[in-house]
Formats: C-alpha cells, sequence, structure tokens
C-alpha cells in the first residue's frame, strides 16, 4: 500500500488499494438521480425572489447538520479503479472525536488488519502492517499530497454525512415533486446538489473545479442512500462515491452500525522495526 495510493483516498475515505480481493462491481449511480420535469426553473438573473429562494434552500439543507461530541462506526468497503485494482468486503472501523482526530483501521479477510490512519488537527499518521512502514506527515503536507484542501472538521462532516462543500452562493434552482437541485459555488469548486424535497436531505453532489485549468478535469460524485434514523439522527448508511481525473474510482460504503457520544480511544502504535517513508 504506497504513498500515492493511500493518501488520495485516507482524507475522504475514498481509496484503499491493499488487498487483492475477488472480484467485484460497483454501478456508478445516475447523476442526476431524478428524471422528473421540473416544476419551475427560475431565471438565471439574479431577482429578489430568487435570491430569498435560494437562500431558504440553502438554510435548511444546513439545518439537517448532525451535531456531535463523537462517532463511531463500522463499514464494509468496497472499490475498483480502470487500473485494475480493487478490492471486496473489507472493513473499516472509524473513530472520530469532534475538532480533535480520526482514526481508521482497516482489515481484509479474516479480519486482518492492513492499514491504521490517525488524523489530528496538524498531523497524518498511516501504519501499513503488510510492508512494515509507517508514513508520518503534518497536515499541511497531507494536503498538498492529497490535492485536497480539507480541514479536519470538514472530512469529519464528510465520513459522518453531514452536507460538505456548500457555500453562501446558491443559484440555477430546479424544483420537481421529489428533489430540488441546484448549484452552490466556492472559491475552487462548483458543487451540484439533489436534496430530498420534503426534508433537504442530500442524495446527491456533484463537484467540478470552477476554473477549468487543470489539465485533466476532477469530478467528483457523492450518492447518499438507506436512509434510517438512530439516536434521533437521520442518517445514510450508504455511500456511493466516483472520482475521475487521470483515472477512475468507484467505492462503495455500506455502514453497518453508527453512534453517538460514546468513549472513544485512539490506539496508534508503531513497532520500531517499521521503516519511516
Amino acid at each position: 500500500m504506497n504513498r500515492k495510493i493511500v493518501l488520495p483516498i485516507v482524507a475522504p475515505l475514498i481509496s484503499l488499494a491493499f488487498f487483492s480481493c475477488r472480484s467485484t462491481r460497483i454501478t456508478r449511480a445516475t447523476f442526476p438521480s431524478d428524471s422528473t420535469a421540473p416544476v419551475t426553473r427560475p431565471d438565471s438573473a439574479v431577482n429578489g425572489k430568487a435570491a430569498a429562494e435560494a437562500m431558504e434552500i440553502r438554510d435548511k439543507v444546513k439545518a439537517n447538520r448532525i451535531t456531535y461530541e463523537s462517532f463511531t462506526a463500522d463499514v464494509k468497503m468496497d472499490f475498483e479503479d480502470d487500473r485494475g485494482k480493487k478490492g471486496n468486503n473489507l472493513g473499516v472501523n472509524i473513530r472520530m472525536q469532534y475538532d480533535s482526530a480520526i482514526w481508521v483501521r482497516i482489515g481484509g479477510p479474516l479480519n486482518v488488519e492492513g492499514a491504521r490512519i490517525l488524523i489530528t488537527r496538524d498531523s497524518i499518521k498511516v501504519t501499513n502492517k503488510l510492508d512494515g512502514t509507517v508514513m508520518l506527515r503534518s497536515t499541511s503536507e497531507g494536503q498538498e499530497l492529497m490535492k485536497l484542501n480539507m480541514s479536519l472538521t470538514e472530512l469529519q462532516d464528510l465520513i459522518v454525512g453531514n452536507p460538505v462543500f456548500l457555500g453562501d452562493s446558491v443559484g440555477l434552482v430546479v424544483r420537481t415533486q421529489s428533489i430540488v437541485s441546484f448549484v452552490s459555488k466556492m472559491q475552487d469548486l462548483v458543487s451540484q446538489f439533489n436534496v430530498f424535497a420534503d426534508d433537504y436531505s442530500v442524495q446527491q453532489v456533484k463537484l467540478t473545479d470552477a476554473d477549468g485549468s487543470r489539465p485533466v478535469p476532477r469530478v467528483v460524485e457523492l450518492t447518499y442512500g438507506d436512509f434510517r434514523t438512530t439516536d434521533g439522527r437521520k442518517l445514510a448508511f450508504q455511500r456511493k462515491i466516483y472520482v475521475e481525473e487521470k483515472n477512475v474510482m468507484k467505492v462503495a460504503l455500506d455502514f453497518r452500525k453508527m453512534e453517538f457520544n460514546k468513549p472513544v480511544s485512539f490506539p496508534f502504535p508503531i513497532p520500531a522495526s517499521y521503516t519511516r517513508q
């Protein structure tokens, strides 16, 4: 499991490629997922009514934010890319303390541990038990290697299922009976959202670069499903992630259990024999 594979995915848990498992095929979710003809489509020109509607939508989406002190989850993960790397039924254990730490353990067949990850506000650590290596990086170095500028809390939001990449600018609103679609522009990203019309929970997000200056355009799609209520919180127990840049990566996450505000610890032993990368 080398650095170039682990780091781009450790942050958003988008990729982890260290086991060669039996064949798996992950279907990319269609975007947008709702083909019902829109019942309203505001003009692109900004006017008072459209602006008020846009802000109302933004506020309703943000009102669904999940708050917590600690979070734990057991996840089954499948992934595949267009270079033949794939994994099936990987076991992922996640522990988080809000605004403090993210701890991840990844196990393969027979629950044999393959890697352990600890992300804090100032560091990223990864141990690879398969080849006896450890990687220690500052957060700034990790962000540069991952080409992804996300804070610890933003990464935690992504993991727990909170709305991410939602800026103050909202426009191009399209309503159907079941879905509300809109675009949110940030400094470096353009985010297209699909949210459910009844409660504004996020169903899909599509991210593209704002300036189009990359030699190879980057596209990320997040899809949420199998919503259940746990501890009074509406949670998506199934997630699909599609990443396309120079290569294509598809990930399916099946959350088996999620718990909030339980005591958590972050064991991270580093054997003296491990080689630093």
